[in-house]
């Protein structure tokens, strides 16, 4: 519950990179495969960057009080299936562009890794994943944290959930997109291996809300995997593979669940306990009640800048470009009002934390990344004027 009845900040991991982006991929690279090790100057470069990205979010959120995500500035797919693809073909393939799809995994790796997974021959331990974002973030956490002025970092991981890997690994070999049990389960154990080697507490850093990404699941087009009944045994496969990973993540976090659509209630029976939904996506307020389930309040849009239907938009993004965006940042008035929306309609208890709909990985254009943290800062005004209002 909660008790304190005060909303906190929190981000979504997506975040434009400040950075020589290929050198930033080659030091993720190093970071993972050398089980950790940060010997290299590469790897030194993806760590600096990494850290220096997530100390501007976290400044910008109010690190006394915020949980902040690690910044992930490549792919959630690419993170995630790339060492996977690396450990089945024995591949030292390196994503070297944000802009190849899916870092640029050819069809014949992602088949190569579908047949494996299908014939039972891909073994895999937890010694075989590493989370570089957040070796990061360990490497450093001792200067973040007098840097922020705090004792202990929050933060939070966001991990991209086995539903999501499935159909993305049968869109790059080119298969139909088919729930695949077999998948499922494979993709439950790398989720659950990037758990158990990250999510550790520190004497600087603490993690709060380890958030499961699943944004296929109820979209338009995959509706005919699941129904919204108990019987359902594709739905019920999946609750059983999530409660698998929610089982690694440390009792006293949050165990989210990031969703683009309002869920049905029979997976509201999953082991989740923070729904992170996008704006103006609702569900019923008995069911938080009823399954003692909380909300993330979404109050900020992520699709771009606010720009007016009437206003010429080459004009606009011409003055963006320019440097003067201002006025094209989402307006204060406009955070609040989702936020009320939220605190009306479930009541303050069961909204602990308030942030973004998505991340701001797509702001990648010129002057995206200080668009983005300004709107960071925004939202932490919003959220700490609700917060002494609430206290009158």
């Amino acid at each position: 519950m909660n008790t304190q009845n005060r909303i906190r900040p929190i981000d979504v991991g997506s975040f434009p990179l400040d950075a020589d982006l290929e050198r930033y991929l080659q030091g993720a690279y190093e970071v993972e495969s050398s089980g950790g090790s940060v010997g290299t100057e590469d790897a030194g470069y993806f760590i600096s960057k990494h850290n220096s990205t997530f100390e501007s979010k976290a400044t910008a959120l109010g690190p006394d009080v915020a949980v902040i995500s690690y910044a992930q500035c490549r792919g959630m797919i690419d993170q995630f299936l790339l060492p996977v693809v690396r450990h089945v073909t024995g591949s030292t393939h390196i994503q070297t562009s944000i802009d190849s799809s899916f870092g640029g995994i050819t069809k014949e790796d992602a088949q190569a890794v579908a047949v494996a997974i299908a014939t039972g021959n891909e073994p895999l331990s937890a010694n075989d994943i590493h989370f570089a974002e957040i070796i990061a973030l360990q490497t450093g956490a001792e200067n973040l944290s007098k840097t922020l002025g705090v004792k202990r970092i929050s933060f939070k991981a966001c991990i991209t959930g086995p539903l999501e890997l499935s159909m993305n690994l049968q869109r790059l070999a080119g298969f139909p997109r088919n729930y695949d049990e077999k998948l499922v389960e494979y993709f439950t154990e790398v989720v659950k291996a990037f758990v158990s080697n990250s999510i550790v507490t520190s004497n600087y850093l603490v993690p709060e809300v380890v958030t499961m990404d699943e944004p296929s699941f109820g979209l338009e087009g995959f509706g005919d995997f699941f129904t919204d009944t108990s019987s359902d045994p594709q739905s019920e496969h999946l609750i059983s593979c999530w409660n698998e990973i929610y089982k690694n993540v440390p009792s006293d976090c949050y165990r989210g669940i990031h969703l683009h659509v309002s869920p049905f209630e029979n997976s509201f029976n999953a082991d989740w306990n923070l729904l992170e939904a996008h704006v103006g996506v609702y569900v019923k307020r008995q069911w938080l009640e009823d399954y003692d389930k909380f909300i993330r309040a979404a109050i900020v849009r992520t699709e771009g800048p606010t720009i007016d239907q009437n206003e010429d938009i080459k004009a606009a993004w011409q003055e963006i470009l320019s440097g003067n965006y201002e006025k094209y940042l989402q307006s204060e008035s406009e955070m609040e009002r989702h936020l009320q929306e939220n605190i009306n309609r479930y009541g303050i208890e069961r909204v602990p934390f308030a942030g973004p709909e998505c991340g701001f990985g797509p702001w990648d254009w010129k002057h995206g990344k200080s668009m983005a943290i300004e709107t960071l800062a925004r939202m932490n005004r919003v959220i700490d004027e609700t917060n002494l209002e609430l206290v009158e």
